[in-house]
């Protein structure tokens, strides 16, 4: 496996090389023949929209090393950002847009008005090949990543356009550039609705199931209650201090993840309810899920700690790693998909600036 990797990280470093010292040569050519050549028309005769359409950014910022004359002044490069944005490459946007502010080449055209119109075309635009290249987990955070993108080519273009409507739909009214987005993204839209609801359900069954538990068990303390009195018999010691703090914090976390799966189970479902509303929802719910899990299990080793104590010391040791089996499985399943919801919510936009010099 080493060997391979090192093979294929072999074959790209010459790869690049092999580019540089084409690009080199090219140099050579006259002024004239260089634009000729990179902005050919026609996505299979044009290498640059070709690197554009698949994402192979070294071969794009090499081109603009050697030859960044060819960007400035150019309106034909601007059907590269479309392509981009068509195709959803998001380290080729990165590129052109950090070319269009970079001060070395401050004489890059804006998008104008037609240029704008097919950015946002673009974004509005939707195909299921998209899913493999977002990269995230479930139909509702690739629906995420839709809604993303629409966002920041809404910052890049003309700002009347982002207003600017389409034309009539079919029942006679204006139709904007958003109302095109969510009918092109509607398969997509309701995936993510049954994929959001199945979780949600799924979840709110296992967090009713717990503080059912937790609620009878704090009915219930471990060592029994005084007959006289009602007070428990172990009060005052640590062991069932420990209980009624776990319990209460399980059974407290539980009905936040019930009240949570709730408000999402009743949600409107709009589009853009997918860029914040519901992540941040499902989230918080599988946080508090995991909180309670863990609790109810505080609990329950808490209690066989009291009955088995100075009887069976040495089962407190075995009964300590089993409780921890369903934590750390539950860490195994699920943490994967939750740090992906994380990374896609609150880590760092997919639009940065990449380095070009």
């Amino acid at each position: 496996m080493i060997k391979r990797i090192y093979e294929v990280k072999m074959r790209h470093k010459t790869s690049v090389e092999l580019a540089k010292q084409v690009l080199t040569a090219m140099s050579q050519m006259k002024t004239t023949e260089i634009p000729d050549f990179f902005l050919e028309k026609g996505p299979r005769r044009n290498p640059l929209a070709q690197a554009t359409a698949k994402g192979n950014s070294e071969i794009v910022k090499l081109c603009i090393q050697y030859f960044p004359k060819l960007f400035v002044n150019s309106p034909s490069w601007k059907s590269l950002i479309t392509c981009a944005i068509e195709y959803r490459q998001e380290r080729i946007l990165n590129l052109f847009l950090k070319l269009s502010s970079t001060a070395e080449l401050s004489l890059v055209l804006g998008p104008t008005w037609a240029d704008s119109e097919n950015m946002i075309k673009a974004a509005a635009s939707y195909y299921p090949s998209f899913d493999a290249k977002t990269k995230v987990a479930g139909a509702a955070f690739r629906m995420q990543r839709e809604i993303q993108w629409y966002e920041v080519v809404q910052s890049c273009i003309v700002p009347s356009m982002r207003t600017a409507y389409i034309g009539r739909s079919t029942d006679d009214r204006a139709e904007s550039y958003w109302t095109r987005f969510v009918e092109n993204h509607q398969n997509l839209l309701e995936n993510g609705e049954k994929w959001i609801k199945d979780t949600s359900n799924s979840c709110m069954l296992v967090s009713t199931l717990i503080a059912t538990v937790l609620f009878a068990a704090a009915f219930t303390i471990p060592g029994g209650n005084d007959n006289n009195t009602g007070v428990p018999l172990l009060l005052g010691q640590d062991s069932l201090l420990v209980f009624v703090i776990s319990d209460s914090l399980g059974l407290f976390s539980s009905m936040t993840t019930i009240l949570l799966f709730l408000a999402i189970l009743t949600s409107r479902y709009e589009a853009q309810d997918f860029l914040y509303s519901l992540p941040n929802s499902i989230i918080m719910g599988l946080v508090f899920l995991f909180l309670s899990l863990a609790f109810m299990l505080v609990a329950f080793a808490t209690t066989l700690t009291i009955l088995l104590d100075k009887r069976l010391e040495w089962v407190l040791i075995p009964i300590i790693l089993l409780t921890s089996i369903p934590v750390a499985l539950f860490l195994v399943l699920q943490l994967p998909l939750l740090y992906q919801m994380i990374k896609s919510t609150y880590g760092r936009s997919i639009f940065r600036p990449e380095r070009i010099w």
